[in-house]
């Protein structure tokens, strides 16, 4: 068995593979539950055997609860000719996904209310989402919106069901003899997105299929999961192994044509951090390095107060970052397989350094000197709290931090305010707010210190201090 050190990759044959992925995970309709998981499951097991695992609808997992099972066949909006406005066939972000079933036929001024559209990237589809609240809506592009007849009713139908089933996730540990262990995780949650993230279920699968065949000294735990439900639940079932965790990469959007990026664990210059540096310059590669945010992937999760994992992400056109997130131009012309592979290089030669490794810094060592001001302890300390059923999130999921919908540069601050009627109060600038009291309320941390690293304004986050301690999710210490 070769050494991580003696491996050399067969891009020919990577990209062949990774073509052929293309082509067959593009179009399924993934959700956060469901059989378009399952299926995607199911094709990436073909390049290598990992364990596929259902956790029940309804299961507590923390904060959170397992929803009940989507699944969807076809849907369509027709006008009064008979003739396919939207066709989910041809596109599935056309349906706004967890979208209970309807069919009947619709006045354009009630439509109007359950469809979404980008005015600023006119020819695009949004992807949009309502897991936890049962609604129903369409995606189009402003081009074709502006087509609709006001005066016209349409026939709206959505064949989908919402019961009980399961969430379907994917595993597999890589044992060492070192007693240290790393994660690489990645989500199979998005429908016919490229980059994000079909790109990070593509290369958690060749990593995968090229560590199993070398002789590691570390433990290297894969996990592949829905966003931020499928995280939480991981964490959950497997909460004693995952404290022992020493680091890890969330592996997403690595196959767009712009330059790589790196986002920061949340302590800034782990090991993990200075592996990643050493690894570009020593590779002649420029990036570009983003400080830890609490918004983005499943980073924050695996970081929370109780595990604190330092978690790196590498990109190439990273999430927030590009024009076409969130959209049907995030499609296979816009995706590389070069991408893929130039970025698989990068993390093998971080995991080859990762093996020389013999001192790793203690969890202890990354907490910070009690400050003498007060400071806050999160009384739910596994993950983030579940805050759309407090009425402080949006319940239309995808828009968050969107470029198509401002393209003013985003960052720290999400452009957005609530749909649906939900409460205007809970803006970006306020769900930041809240997030980063609950990823450092670990009793060390002060609001002082909260805002600097967070860019918010202390009156801001006292607002939200307050709003956290009347829903008893955390506790103020003098």
């Amino acid at each position: 068995m070769e050494t991580i050190n003696e491996f050399s990759i067969d891009e020919v044959e990577i990209t062949e593979n990774i073509e052929k992925l293309f082509k067959e995970l593009f179009p399924i309709c993934r959700s956060i539950t469901g059989n378009g998981v399952r299926k995607s499951l199911k094709l990436l097991n073909q390049v290598t055997e990992f364990n596929v695992k259902e956790i029940p609808s309804k299961t507590q997992c923390y904060d959170w609860v397992i929803p009940d099972e989507w699944n969807i066949t076809d849907a369509y909006l027709e006008d009064e000719e008979g003739k396919k406005i939207i066709d989910f066939q041809k596109n599935n972000l056309h349906v706004m996904n967890y979208s209970i079933p309807i069919d009947k036929w619709v006045p354009y001024e009630e439509l109007k209310k359950h469809l979404h559209t980008l005015q600023n990237l006119p020819d695009a589809i949004p992807y949009r989402t309502t897991y936890y609240k049962r609604d129903w809506g369409f995606c189009l592009s402003f081009n074709d919106f502006c087509k609709l007849d006001k005066q016209k009713k349409y026939h709206t139908v959505i064949n989908s069901s919402l019961e009980l089933g399961s969430l379907t996730y994917g595993e597999y540990n890589i044992i060492g003899n070192s007693g240290k262990e790393f994660i690489f995780s990645s989500y199979c949650c998005h429908p016919s997105l490229a980059n994000d993230n079909m790109s990070g279920m593509i290369l958690w699968i060749i990593l995968l299929k090229i560590l199993k065949s070398l002789k590691l000294k570390h433990s290297y735990r894969f996990a592949l999961v829905p966003e931020t439900i499928g995280a939480i639940a991981y964490l959950a079932k497997n909460e004693e192994m995952m404290s022992g965790v020493d680091g890890g990469f969330v592996l997403t959007c690595v196959g767009g044509p712009s330059k790589f990026s790196y986002k920061e664990t949340f302590l800034g210059n782990s090991f993990i951090d200075k592996i990643v540096d050493e690894s570009f310059k020593e590779s002649n590669v420029d990036y570009i390095r983003y400080p830890f945010d609490i918004n983005g992937s499943d980073e924050s999760h695996f970081s929370a107060p109780y595990f604190r994992i330092p978690i790196g992400t590498i990109c190439k056109d990273k999430y927030y970052e590009f024009d076409y997130y969130h959209t049907s131009l995030d499609n296979l012309d816009f995706i590389k397989s070069k991408s893929i592979v130039d970025t698989l290089r990068i993390y093998l030669k971080i995991i080859s350094k990762l093996e020389k490794i013999e001192i790793i810094e203690k969890k202890d060592n990354f907490k910070i000197k009690k400050a003498k001001n007060k400071t806050l302890t999160s009384l739910n300390p596994f993950c983030e709290p579940m805050l759309s059923k407090r009425n402080l999130y949006p319940s239309t999921g995808g828009q968050i931090a969107q470029k198509a919908i401002n393209f003013t540069k985003i960052h720290r601050t999400r452009n957005y305010t609530n749909t649906n009627n939900d409460n205007q109060k809970y803006s970006g600038k306020f769900i930041d707010a809240i997030s980063w009291i609950m990823f450092y309320g670990d009793n060390l941390t002060t609001i002082e210190e909260i805002s600097k690293k967070s860019g918010l304004e202390i009156e801001l986050l006292n607002e939200a201090t307050n709003t956290l301690l009347e829903h008893g999710l955390i506790k103020v210490n003098e």
